[in-house]
C-alpha cells in the first residue's frame, strides 16, 4: 500500500489503540520504509514500542525492555509533539513499561495534522 505518511501514522494509531499492536508495527512499517529524519525516527520509535507490548504480552520480558529501551532512545530526541503525536505524553509511559510498570492501558495520543 503506497499511502501518504500522515494516513499510515493515523491508521497505526488507531490499530495500537484498539491493542492490535502487530497490525500497528505492520501499518508504521510501511511507511517507515519510505521516510527520512525526524519522521523515520518517529516511526521506529512507535513500532519499537509495538513490538515491545507484543514481547511483553508474551511474556518475554527482558526482550521487552530491550524494545522499550530502543524506542526511547529513538522517542526522547523529538519534540514533545511530532507529526501530530504527543511524544511528550508517550514516553513516560514507555519508560513505565519498561521498567516493568503496568501504567495505564497504552494509547498513544494523536492529533493528526494537514499534510502538505
Amino acid at each position: 500500500m503506497n499511502s501518504g505518511f500522515q494516513e499510515c501514522l493515523a491508521e497505526g494509531v488507531a490499530l495500537f489503540n484498539a491493542g492490535r499492536w502487530y497490525e500497528a508495527h505492520e501499518r508504521w512499517e510501511d511507511a517507515w520504509r519510505r521516510e527520512s529524519g525526524e519522521r523515520r525516527g518517529l516511526l521506529q520509535g512507535l513500532i519499537l514500542v509495538a513490538a515491545g507490548l507484543i514481547k511483553r504480552g508474551a511474556g518475554r520480558a527482558e526482550g521487552a525492555r530491550t524494545l522499550f529501551t530502543r524506542a526511547l532512545e529513538r522517542l526522547e530526541g523529538l519534540p514533545a509533539v511530532c507529526e501530530g503525536v504527543d511524544v511528550g505524553v508517550l514516553v513516560p509511559q514507555v519508560h513505565q513499561w519498561r521498567d516493568g510498570g503496568a501504567g495505564p492501558r497504552p494509547v498513544v495520543v494523536f492529533r493528526p495534522m494537514q499534510e502538505a
